[in-house]
């Protein structure tokens, strides 16, 4: 068991320390950074735990505790990244700080005083914490999503629907960190670093594709920001004036053929501000965005499903979605049934 332990560490070091210098060369936007630190810290701790790997019989309690209460210090990292993916640009220097500050203050009394107490104390904290952040999730991925809706007329690669897939397997892996935490056991400490590679394999991934909406949502998550003020002054003929030159977009252009169309290119293209653009669809149309443009998209796409015999990847693509997956998804919840079905129906 133990040069299976070494093996697995040897593993992680490698694909811990690769993936902080692939996503810091992704690019300089702090989810990208936050990653490449919690990667790079991760693989240096697992790289010390490497060198210090001893069989149980010489393994002095103390000094483990001590560098697993070290390696606890990095926990708010994993929030960190958590919340700048459900909750973007939300994160300060002062939640970092105090974050922080929540797990070395432990750590500095421990190691000062040798009293266990506080060793328990850090484990309970990030126990609480991690599991506190774990339902924080379920509800901020909603809130997400439902901004996505108002800006974006398309969610692949900018959803966190894959998020909600892996987040079982986050509370399998933190349950494992408590028990590796309270004893030394080297199958449970290879169950849970195995895990947890796994896990980091796929949240990578994910991770890698996501797309910033930075841009997009900037404004609506700074309560002071200046669209956001100046929406709310907007007068009854204004607001007419943006409904024409919207539905003149819509109804002539067909800008929603567009598969990557967004709030600020309506808004661009209209010469406006991205919350007219959104106020006019949550007031007049009574509808998100993301709404609006794909029921357009259905209706054009019903019409090449009748007078033509294309492929749905192909008819999925000139009604403006990116893949026949999402279009067979969008299709099946306004009209209820699958495009082959609509077909067949119609042409019946």
């Amino acid at each position: 068991m133990l040069y299976a332990i070494y093996f697995i560490y040897g593993l992680c070091v490698m694909f811990y320390f690769m993936m902080s210098w692939l996503f810091y060369r992704k690019d300089k936007e702090l989810l990208s950074r936050l990653v490449t630190v919690l990667m790079f810290v991760t693989g240096v701790q697992c790289l010390k735990d490497l060198f210090f790997i001893k069989p149980l019989v010489e393994l002095d309690e103390l000094n483990w505790m001590l560098a697993t209460a070290a390696d606890m210090v990095t926990v708010p990292l994993y929030a960190f990244v958590l919340i700048e993916l459900c909750s973007p640009t939300s994160i300060t220097r002062r939640t970092i700080v105090f974050h922080e500050l929540l797990f070395v203050v432990p750590f500095v009394f421990f190691a000062i005083t040798g009293d266990i107490v506080f060793y328990y104390a850090e484990v309970l904290e990030a126990a609480i914490y991690g599991i506190g952040y774990a339902m924080w999730t379920v509800f901020a991925i909603p809130k997400y999503h439902a901004q996505l809706k108002q800006r974006f007329s398309y969610t692949e690669n900018i959803n966190l629907n894959w998020l909600r897939v892996i987040f079982v397997s986050f509370l399998f892996i933190l349950v494992l960190w408590i028990v590796d935490c309270l004893r030394a056991d080297y199958a449970t400490e290879a169950l849970y670093m195995t895990s947890s590679l796994v896990v980091w394999m796929f949240l990578s991934y994910f991770i890698y594709r996501h797309k910033s909406v930075l841009d997009e949502l900037s404004d609506s998550t700074c309560a002071d920001a200046p669209e956001a003020t100046e929406a709310t002054e907007a007068t009854e003929t204004e607001m007419s004036e943006i409904g024409k030159r919207i539905s003149y977009l819509f109804d002539k252009e067909q800008i929603f053929l567009n598969p990557n169309l967004k709030v600020s290119d309506i808004a661009a293209a209209i010469g406006t501000n991205r919350t007219y653009v959104s106020a006019f669809f949550n007031r007049e149309a009574d509808c998100t965005f993301y709404d609006y443009v794909n029921k357009l998209r259905i209706e054009y796409a019903c019409k090449l499903l009748v007078s033509s015999d294309e492929s749905i990847v192909l008819i999925a693509e000139k009604s403006g979605f990116n893949s026949s997956q999402s279009f067979i998804r969008v299709f099946s919840k306004i009209k209820h049934t699958s495009p082959t079905k609509y077909r067949k129906q119609e042409n019946d």
